[in-house]
């Protein structure tokens, strides 16, 4: 199964869409034009522990930054609804990688927090990986056997 962040985006945005009627999906975010209200998808840190038999366990860790238009008088109040929908629906979504390939993906260490202008709902996937072999093995070997006498 292939993995990309773009993927993931794609699959959160079709995952949150019948949550968020007339919400747009960014993959990256951008710094003008946005249509309110929206999100966009960013990996923040990763991290890698390497395992036996090429295989590596990866935390991705993301934040989902959702915007509504700004100076809005009930502002506070949108991202918090909006931050209690995210709460229920996101222990775990469901993934579709570029070959059609379907997984469900659980979120670890989900927490959330408005800034003046944004709700970011940040949490981590956990993901197995195997690591392309590409050690060369051994071909040829040249060995010199002879007894010393000491």
């Amino acid at each position: 199964m292939q993995f990309s962040i773009s993927t993931v985006a794609q699959s959160l945005a079709a995952h949150l869409a019948p949550l968020f009627p007339g919400l747009t999906f960014y993959q990256d975010p951008v710094q003008q034009a946005l249509d309110c209200p929206c999100a966009f998808l960013q990996q923040r840190s990763s991290k890698i522990w390497r395992r036996i038999g090429h295989r590596q366990y990866r935390e991705i860790q993301l934040d989902l930054t959702y915007l509504v238009d700004y100076n809005l008088p009930n502002m506070q109040q949108l991202y918090q609804q909006a931050a209690e929908i995210l709460d229920e629906n996101m222990d775990s979504f469901p993934y579709t990688s570029p070959d059609g390939r379907e997984a469900v993906f659980l979120t670890y260490d989900r927490q959330w927090r408005i800034d003046l202008d944004a709700l970011h709902y940040n949490f981590a996937l956990h993901v197995w990986e195997e690591v392309p072999m590409t050690d060369p093995l051994m071909q040829t070997m040249d060995l010199d056997q002879e007894v010393l006498n000491d």
